[in-house]
């Protein structure tokens, strides 16, 4: 029992404190086969990224681009045991541009954007971010005419900011003239419903870090992206104020899920374990030995985990909550 005990003891210091088991620090999308310092694991660590063919195959120097969307509402209420119920779009009903202040606010975040450390300037396709001040400029460009009455609805008369109704017509004026131009589609941001309806707004850019499958250097990317977008919009109109971001986030959403619900899940398969042992054999004191057991067991595996150098990734989340089961 002694030795159970600090074996245990040894197992849950090892796992939850120090070394303790991490999240996947390589760079690339590897399955981790032997122990970090083995030639095959430094190799996809280390040295395949003085290879091109390597670079292009793992998407490295891709620029992680950022969407902010306002008019829709972040929920899911699709079948979340069915991957492919995609479920409906729920709209925002208080989002809008229509105001003054508004429009003074979308003006204001083209320049604080391009003033970030983390906005990549040199993109090879314009970025839809500033799309008041393209819109703005659209309007100045624009002679007024005394034959066209729309060219005088929309020209370069009309001081900013625009008039709510007015402001509707020439978004959707501009909108048709780059359709119509024949030059390569370019998304000025403005999403309408099929009554022609201004529904959200969809503006891009992209920033200066790159795409990684190393946990801790997305974490920095989500953190410092979502820090900048939350302090922005708590100074926005209120038709803007319910505006969030997305990005190329699927893998450090699961990377993130893992280190925080690896140990509830392997808590409750143990919980299930004392259920069914007292179902079963209706002895508090043998159910609670057997528990202690299972629970010390999972403990030296996750424990010998770390000290083999793997990190946790989806298989080795795998084999902690089957420790339970198999203990």
């Amino acid at each position: 029992i002694c030795w159970f005990a600090a074996l245990a003891a040894g197992g849950a210091y090892i796992a939850c404190m120090s070394p303790k088991l991490k999240l996947p620090s390589s760079e690339t999308s590897s399955v981790q086969v032997f122990r970090l310092s083995h030639p095959f694991e430094r190799y996809d660590a280390e040295y395949c990224h003085q290879f091109m063919f390597e670079r292009s195959e793992h998407g490295e120097g891709q620029h992680m681009p950022i969407t902010l969307i306002w008019g829709i509402t972040p929920k899911d209420n699709g079948d979340h045991l069915n991957p492919k119920a995609n479920g409906t779009l729920i709209t925002d009903a208080t989002f809008t541009i229509r105001n003054a202040n508004d429009q003074k606010w979308l003006l204001q975040l083209c320049q604080k954007v391009k003033n970030q450390s983390f906005y990549y300037s040199d993109q090879d396709k314009k970025p839809n971010i500033c799309f008041m001040e393209d819109f703005h400029r659209w309007m100045k460009s624009r002679h007024c005419s005394q034959s066209d009455q729309n060219l005088n609805l929309c020209c370069n008369q009309v001081l900013f900011p625009y008039k709510s109704d007015l402001l509707l017509h020439c978004i959707k004026m501009m909108v048709s003239e780059h359709q119509d131009d024949g030059t390569e589609a370019y998304d000025i941001g403005p999403r309408f419903d099929a009554e022609g309806n201004l529904a959200a707004l969809v503006l891009e850019f992209q920033t200066v870090y790159h795409y990684s499958f190393n946990y801790s250097k997305t974490k920095k990317f989500y953190d410092t992206l979502h820090e900048w977008l939350m302090k922005e919009i708590k100074n926005a109109p209120l038709g803007l104020q319910n505006g969030w971001f997305t990005s190329k986030l699927s893998l450090y959403n699961l990377q993130h899920t893992l280190s925080t619900e690896i140990m509830v899940v392997t808590s409750f398969s143990i919980a299930i374990s004392f259920v069914v042992l007292l179902l079963t054999t209706w002895n508090v004191l043998l159910s609670l030995f057997a528990v202690t057991a299972i629970g010390g067991s999972v403990m030296v595996t996750t424990g010998l985990l770390v000290l083999l150098e793997w990190q946790l990734n989806a298989m080795e989340s795998l084999f902690i909550s089957a420790a339970a089961g198999l203990s």
